[in-house]
Formats: structure tokens, sequence, C-alpha cells
């Protein structure tokens, strides 16, 4: 059959008029270049399937691109190869600090194709912020946060009720989008130099995003207590968690304590 296939590239190379004009109704004038690279593989954001038995295929794009539109024409033709009988909804979600700029739609002389594009900008995050999910809630800084300073103080009280590697993690997770989105992240930053947010940066958190490097250098006892104070007045935490969240003995946040009643 390989042989077979061989023969048959190399005849109609020759440009064969008759058969090339049955299969066009028009007379071939050129040999173009028939050589691709090979495909890579791909590997989609998510491809879902919806409880109507449809197929969703999401794409995050933290910049426009000009080549998106065909990248997500090649996914469809993937898709629909996998999933013939089935619906394909396909959709790039926005999540740069600009606005998207990029064709959704391409219509030739034998083919129609679209796809949607939404900026998550556009996007209430009431609702993620009502949600169960963590994941939820992280998503909803890239969306319209009126609140920030309260957005950040209501996730730290979900965070603190983590186990220490969960929290970082999650921690980790806000850091990275918070990079999308650099007017909220000098929020963030100017919040834990006031010492006004009970979230720890760890130094090993630190090192991977500098921005942070102030957050572990300058003063980490003040710092400490600073966070110690609030976690225990603002979120009413008990003093033996409170410890443990800061990798203290529960003297030092007793002590802290004390001092906050005296004034």
């Amino acid at each position: 059959m390989a042989e077979f296939d061989k023969t048959l590239r190399d005849i109609i190379q020759n440009i064969p008029q008759k058969f090339i004009s049955i299969l066009t109704g028009k007379k071939g004038i050129k040999i173009l270049d028939n050589t691709f690279p090979s495909t890579k593989e791909r590997v989609a954001d998510l491809v879902l399937q919806l409880e109507d038995n449809s197929i969703f295929h999401l794409e995050l794009q933290t910049q426009n691109d000009k080549n998106m539109l065909f990248r997500m024409l090649e996914y469809y033709l993937l898709l629909k190869q996998r999933y013939p009988n089935k619906p394909i909804k396909q959709m790039v979600l926005y999540v740069g600090d600009s606005k998207p700029n990029m064709p959704s739609s391409l219509e030739t002389d034998n083919l129609r194709f679209s796809y949607e594009i939404r900026d998550i900008k556009d996007i209430e995050c009431k609702e993620l912020l009502e949600s169960d999910s963590l994941e939820d809630k992280i998503l909803a800084v890239l969306c319209k946060v009126e609140d920030f300073e309260e957005y950040i103080y209501e996730l730290t009280k979900e965070l603190l009720k983590l186990p220490d590697k969960q929290r970082a993690d999650y921690i980790r997770k806000l850091l990275i989008a918070l990079n999308y989105r650099p007017k909220l992240k000098m929020k963030l930053k100017t919040l834990m130099e006031e010492r006004k947010m009970p979230l720890i940066i760890t130094e090993e958190m630190a090192k991977q995003d500098p921005f942070y490097d102030l957050g572990y250098k300058k003063g980490r006892e003040e710092a400490k207590k600073e966070i110690a104070k609030n976690i225990y007045f603002e979120l009413k935490m008990p003093i033996e968690q409170i410890a443990k969240v800061l990798k203290v003995p529960t003297e030092f946040v007793e002590k802290v304590i004390e001092e906050k009643d005296e004034v």
C-alpha cells in the first residue's frame, strides 16, 4: 500500500491535466511545495463533555495571537475526528490585561468556521467569589474585583483553614494569576508592606517571585506579630491555630495579644 501511495504521488506531480480537470473543473498551472512540518502533539487547555453530551473546548490566551484562528481550526478538526457525532463548541478565554483583538471567524470559497472569544474581564466575579471552590475564587481575581482588599481578606480566611502544604499551593496559584494583573499585584504588595493582610509569602515563594522579596527580609518577626494580631482580632482564630499557621510557639502569639491588649 505504501508503494502504491508513493507511485500515485509521483504520477500527479506531473500534472495529469484531465485528471485535475475532472477533480476541479480547472487546469493546473504550477506545482507548489507539498511538504509540511511533521505534526506536533497538540495539548488543549481544556476539553470537556457537557451535560447535553456536547464537547466544549477551551483555550486560555494571555496575549493576542494572529494565528489563533488557525490553531482553533486545527483543534476543531482533531476534535471532530475524535467525536464525529457530537456538537463541538470552542472558546478562547482572554485573560490578558489588555483587550482581545483576534479574528474569530473564517469564510472562504469552501469553508466557514468560527469560534467564540470572551474577555474574562467582562465576567462579573460575584458568582466565582460565592463558589465553594478555591479555584473559582482565585480565578475571580482575573475578573472584575471591585474591592481587592476585601477579596484578599476573605480569600485569606479560607486559606488559613487549609493544611500548610495545600495553603502554600493555593497562594502560589494566586501569585501566578496576579502576574496577569500587575496593578492588583502592586496593591497586594502595598497591603503586605502595611501588614494589613494576614497572608504569608514564604521565603521559597519569594525566591520564585522576587516581587515579594521584602515580605520576609524586612522585619520577619515584626511581620509575624502584625499578622498574628490580624488573625486573632479580625478572624477570631484560636491561638493554637495561629501558632501553627505562623510556625511560632503559642507563647509568641499570647505575648503579641497581651501587648495589643495593654495598648
